[in-house]
């Protein structure tokens, strides 16, 4: 009998006896200090994938039996007595020998590498690289492309988020590749890429199997929600992500008995980036200290102490650093100043509604996602070693207290005539994507409609079922990586908080938006995997069912895209046929990358736009008047005709889909004047226009060339 010296914890006990236990292949040994070694062979647990003596240890390698709970031994336990031989210490690995366990790593779990080579696969069939902005994520690019031209670090008034990580991010990729609209998209394809990585880490440290932690990696890339925010410059995909990262090396670095300072320090670090994308990012660090301090390894001791400093001080430092920053060098954006005062002013009734409202949101959300895995459940076989459904008549009762929930909500929801989506942003009746243009798009199904009934219905059947999976696995009794399982419940517990701030804007206008449950979804998968690990999957089902999604998403993020360059490209050849950016509306991402600076620059403070003008026209857009309009409906705005017209094609969409230029009636199309000519981004009219001589008309900068601003153009103007 060999015992391996990297595998041996010893722990100090009562009196001068010193124990230890030893992983011998899958037998947990117990060593007394009188030299006799008792070696127990209990049965197998169920569901568990223990670790073959070629696994170590590693991000991508369940919890090997030395870092589980320990058990009496049983009766029929046979014992085997050995003399301990003294082992000399390894040498340290080379760095050869280092890169062929990496590689062997990579092999050893090629199914995350299948997943991953599907996701790449699917940004080359979608439009990736398409120029454009949407919704608020041109605010961000915008601060990328002020740190690359001019060296300064700015988060704009407007912003909610913290946003400097994602700044950070965006021009590292603006610095190797070049910096456009598309390569903003890319960063956060990656970025989403990495959390897929990062969980598939969380479910191998939970003892999940290889072929069901890639599953699980997969809900996460390819579900609707999550592959539409991955082609956007959004915070929330970069947020989920980050912290999947910054969880993973916590889950890594606190295992009970086998603490790596290491670990934990790079999960602070992720956990203080998070924080940088969005104010989220400080509750990651918050749970795991309320974690340690339920499981009883925080107290007034110095190890323990010790281990929150590891935990929590580099998140903190980085904290006070962002706000001397945002106080002494950006100043305060206005939205995050008025912040508390909007909260305070909503007050209990408003707190009271989201109570209600997002939980059950996150759990249909959660549950409609991971369908394709609950579908291949296989109740009539459950694992050998399972012999009830609820091992606890509590179980029972809290199953049906959950059901009479669930079932409540669902009720509730049909009262007030809501439907899945319940949050509709970038998941919605319209596809995927924020139709935030005049006219919107074109609906794929309708409120109320057959379609939208059927979705609420196998969501709520989903939430009970999710309900069952989860509150089996609770009242279960003591089961290894339990404590990995609390971990990452108290992280998603405190991101459902995390929900509610953000939401307060919202509470007259839906409640919240999809894209703040997406922390909480990322965490809700880890969660069901794990106590699906004693019950059997049909993974064909699952794999089937999770291939139709990832084509729906496919397919309905290229055709967002698609619509998106359509607009855009409407909107620069208006621009081209000599309609000033002023007088153009074009959608919120349009007028917010062209308009929002040149807004700050001259310190517009009226909408110059019509009253009753679409939402973004007063937050960024408040320099033009709205002559001209980019729209997907002719007659969405009256007295305006139509000056162009033209059609693009939609997977998703059989019916013909057109976008508009309209103008208002009295006004010409195309403005032409003699002599015209192009100088510096600026087009000098003639005699004869509709402009008067002495003035200048700004142009849009081409997409193909927005890294090339020029130097004094509007475009270029920053916040003061």
């Amino acid at each position: 009998m060999v015992l391996y010296p990297s595998v041996v914890a010893l722990r100090a006990c009562a009196g001068p006896v010193l124990v230890a236990e030893v992983t011998l292949g899958s037998c947990a040994t117990r060593i007394e200090s009188e030299g006799a070694v008792t070696e127990r062979r209990p049965d197998a647990e169920p569901g568990i994938q223990r670790p073959s003596s070629e696994n170590g240890e590693g991000l991508f390698r369940p919890t090997p039996p030395i870092a589980r709970e320990p058990e009496a031994p049983s009766p029929d336990e046979t014992e085997v007595t050995a003399p301990i031989v003294p082992q000399p210490s390894p040498p340290p690995p080379s760095r050869a020998r280092q890169a062929r366990d990496a590689v062997q790593t990579v092999l050893h779990n090629w199914p995350f590498a299948v997943v991953l080579t599907l996701f790449a696969a699917g940004a080359m069939v979608v439009p990736t690289m398409t120029q454009i902005a949407t919704t608020d994520d041109w605010a961000y690019t915008r601060s990328v492309e002020i740190l690359l031209d001019e060296g300064r670090l700015t988060v704009f008034p407007v912003v909610a988020a913290t946003a400097v990580g994602q700044v950070l991010w965006g021009a590292l990729f603006g610095i190797i590749f070049g910096m456009s609209l598309g390569m903003m998209r890319v960063s956060t394809v990656v970025m989403v890429a990495l959390g897929g990585i990062a969980l598939y880490a969380i479910l191998r440290q939970l003892g999940v199997t290889r072929s069901r932690s890639a599953l699980g990696m997969a809900v996460w890339l390819f579900n609707p929600l999550t592959y539409a925010l991955a082609f956007s410059f959004m915070t929330d995909a970069h947020l989920a992500s980050v912290m999947l990262i910054s969880l993973a090396f916590y889950l890594r670095g606190l295992q009970p008995e086998r603490e790596h300072l290491g670990f934990v320090l790079a999960g602070a670090f992720f956990a203080g980036f998070a924080f940088l994308i969005r104010q989220q990012g400080a509750l990651i660090p918050l749970a795991v200290a309320m974690w340690l301090f339920l499981s009883g390894r925080l107290w007034f001791r110095r190890r323990d102490i010790r281990r929150l400093l590891a935990v929590a001080l580099l998140p903190l430092l980085m904290a006070l650093a962002y706000y001397a920053w945002l106080r002494w060098f950006n100043d305060v954006p206005d939205v995050q100043e008025d912040f508390l005062q909007d909260i305070f002013d909503k007050g209990w009734e408003a707190t009271w509604l989201l109570v209600r409202r997002i939980p059950l949101y996150a759990i249909f959300y959660g549950a409609l996602l991971l369908v394709p895995v609950l579908l291949a459940i296989r109740p009539w076989r459950l694992h050998r070693y399972s012999t009830s459904l609820f091992p606890t008549p509590g179980g029972f009762y809290a199953f049906a207290g959950w059901s009479a929930l669930i079932l409540a909500g669902l009720y509730l929801a049909g009262t007030r005539g809501q439907a899945m989506p319940f949050a509709p942003q970038f998941v919605g009746p319209g596809g995927l994507g924020p139709p935030d243009v005049l006219g919107s798009r074109e609906r794929l199904w309708e409120r109320g409609s057959d379609f939208a009934v059927a979705l609420t219905i196998v969501s709520a059947i989903g939430a009970l079922l999710l309900g069952m999976v989860l509150l089996r696995k609770l009242f279960a009794g003591r089961l290894p990586e339990r404590w990995g399982f609390w971990l990452v419940a108290s992280v998603g517990l405190w991101q459902l908080i995390g929900v509610f701030p953000p939401s307060y804007h919202y509470t007259n206008r839906g409640v919240t938006l999809d894209r703040y449950l997406l922390p909480v979804i990322a965490v809700l998968i880890p969660l069901v995997f794990y106590a699906l690990r004693d019950v059997d999957l049909f993974q064909p089902i699952a794999w089937l069912a999770l291939a139709a999604v990832a084509v729906v998403s496919v397919a309905g993020v290229r055709d967002y895209l698609v619509f998106m360059d359509a607009i855009w490209d409407m909107a620069e050849t208006a621009n081209e046929n000599g309609v000033p950016i002023d007088r153009l509306d074009a959608g919120s991402g349009w007028d917010g990358y062209h308009l929002y600076t040149v807004m700050l620059d001259e310190n517009i403070t009226e909408a110059r736009s019509p009253a009753g003008s679409p939402w973004w026209i007063y937050f960024y857009a408040k320099p033009t008047d709205s002559s001209y309009i980019v729209a997907t409906d002719p007659a969405v705005r009256r007295g305006y005709v139509v000056a162009e017209e033209r059609e693009y094609g939609q997977w998703l969409d059989d019916d013909p889909v057109h976008v508009y230029l309209l103008r208002r009636w009295f006004l010409p199309y195309p403005i032409r004047w003699a002599g015209e000519e192009q100088s510096g981004g600026r087009l000098l009219p003639g005699p004869g226009s509709q402009t008067p001589p002495d003035s200048t008309v700004v142009v849009a900068t081409p997409r193909a060339t927005t890294a090339a601003t020029p130097a004094g153009s509007p475009m270029s103007a920053t916040p003061e």
